[in-house]
């Protein structure tokens, strides 16, 4: 029974470790609480800045926009526009990572 235990210790913990997370490299402020989300920098009406850049492994739609917009209300982003995605030919890093610019309205 001990061994049982051990194991679906060990396999929670693997899982657990290829949890898919939005990375940031940017400015961070304080959080906020709701997040806009565009798909054009052409569709923000009002004045903003761009105070850093988000990405996360592609996969399901409504998944990676979670977590990027979850990622962003943490860092202090008003708003995000999905730029588009980078395809990782060399496959060392995974197929591919969908982008986004954080932003923080003026």
């Amino acid at each position: 029974m001990k061994s049982y235990h051990i194991l679906l210790f060990s396999i929670c913990l693997f899982l657990s470790s290829c949890a898919v997370q939005a990375s940031y490299f940017g400015d961070t402020l304080p959080a906020t609480t709701s997040v806009d989300v565009f798909y054009s920098a052409h569709d923000v009406t009002k004045d903003y800045k761009v105070i850093g850049h988000l990405n996360c492994a592609n996969g399901n739609q409504e998944t990676v926009k979670r977590l990027l917009t979850d990622k962003a209300k943490a860092i202090g982003a008003d708003a995000i526009v999905i730029t588009g995605n980078t395809v990782d030919s060399s496959g060392k890093y995974g197929s591919d990572v969908v982008n986004a610019d954080a932003l923080r309205y003026k």
